[in-house]
């Protein structure tokens, strides 16, 4: 196996010391004032040797990898057919390439917080974008360590530290709004993890939106389905039961996705027999059947948005007021909603 080529190497071949190629393959000779004669000899034994320097020393000796970890909720939350993802990491890849950064994915389950938190400020990445719950223990001691962290799609519970997030509780109001414009009465909100804030902001305007238009609020019609692989019996159980909804507000697109799948199994039409909001407005609510209704999060955007806030961290100091983004929301009308069907509100009032 032949030997790897080593800096001693080319400095050898050019005459010159070891420090003398540092510098010029970093791009620093004229810094150290080294003559342009010596940095092409330098240059030309390189290439003569086919050099390529370690990546990672060069990154210790000048304490910056350029590179940004991108830490989610847990293993599985990766998963290519998210349409959520996707768009998180269209934004953050956009955000990299605008910034001169890498991306490291960090889909380890958090198994030992401390553990985890040493792993990603051990010095292979210099800041890191949290897809976590605010109140997630692998986020507290990243910031105990006081590492360079944006929290994107979600709030921490620590004051003052940056995130990028969107108006969850007008998103709520918006989808459920919109339902009740429409005729519906009976609306059923279905939530993600218990510790999402995000979450539990759309509840909270899924609720005002009921009791602003004197709709009793009825705990019958919330329901945790979390993620598209949840158990969809309880689900099912609401769909086929006697005070079946007419209109479900979902708290994510994928959710609704699945939701739409199970509807078709179980013969129920949408929108005839039940209207359905989803939240996100990814591009595949345009691909599905019917086309979903959604509430228009600005993922990619965001994520892009989150990823320059953390190169800007990287560089210096940010203004307090630049360090917490809120995006607002609209909703994108499709074919998933409308007026209840008389036969299915009929059927619903029985």
């Amino acid at each position: 196996m032949a030997r790897r080529t080593t800096i001693d190497d080319v400095a050898r071949l050019a005459g010159v010391g070891k420090v003398t190629v540092s510098y010029v393959l970093n791009g620093r000779a004229d810094q150290a004032r080294i003559s342009s004669e010596t940095a092409e000899r330098v240059l030309a034994a390189a290439r003569e040797l086919d050099y390529r320097p370690n990546g990672l020393a060069r990154a210790l000796s000048r304490q910056r990898t350029d590179t940004v970890a991108v830490v989610f909720q847990y293993a599985d939350y990766f998963s290519a057919s998210s349409s959520f993802i996707n768009e998180v990491m269209r934004g953050v890849c956009d955000g990299c390439v605008e910034e001169g950064l890498d991306v490291l994915l960090h889909t380890k389950p958090a198994l030992d917080p401390a553990a985890e938190a040493d792993a990603l400020t051990d010095g292979r990445v210099d800041g890191v974008l949290m897809l976590r719950d605010a109140d997630d223990p692998t986020l507290s001691a990243v910031l105990a360590r006081r590492f360079p962290t944006v929290l994107f799609f979600s709030r921490s519970a620590h004051p003052g530290v940056p995130f990028v997030d969107c108006d969850n509780f007008a998103g709520g109001r918006l989808a459920t709004d919109h339902l009740i414009g429409l005729g519906h009465r009976k609306i059923a909100f279905l939530h993600g993890s218990v510790n999402s804030v995000d979450s539990a902001e759309r509840g909270a305007g899924y609720r005002h939106s009921l009791q602003a238009h004197g709709i009793e609020f009825d705990s019958r019609h919330v329901l945790n389905f979390a993620s598209a692989t949840d158990d969809p019996r309880p689900f099912i159980e609401l769909m086929t039961g006697p005070d079946r909804p007419t209109g479900l507000f979902v708290w994510s697109d994928d959710v609704a996705f699945a939701c739409l799948r199970i509807l078709s199994e179980l013969n129920l039409d949408v929108p005839d027999d039940v209207s359905i909001v989803g939240f996100d407005s990814s591009p595949a609510c345009e691909r599905v059947t019917p086309a979903l209704t959604s509430v228009n999060q600005p993922v990619a955007a965001m994520a892009r948005a989150a990823t320059k806030l953390l190169a800007q961290k990287l560089r210096g100091p940010v203004d307090d007021s630049a360090q917490q983004i809120v995006f607002p929301l609209e909703l994108d009308v499709r074919a998933s909603t409308r007026a209840p069907h008389p036969k299915a509100a009929k059927l619903t009032n029985l």
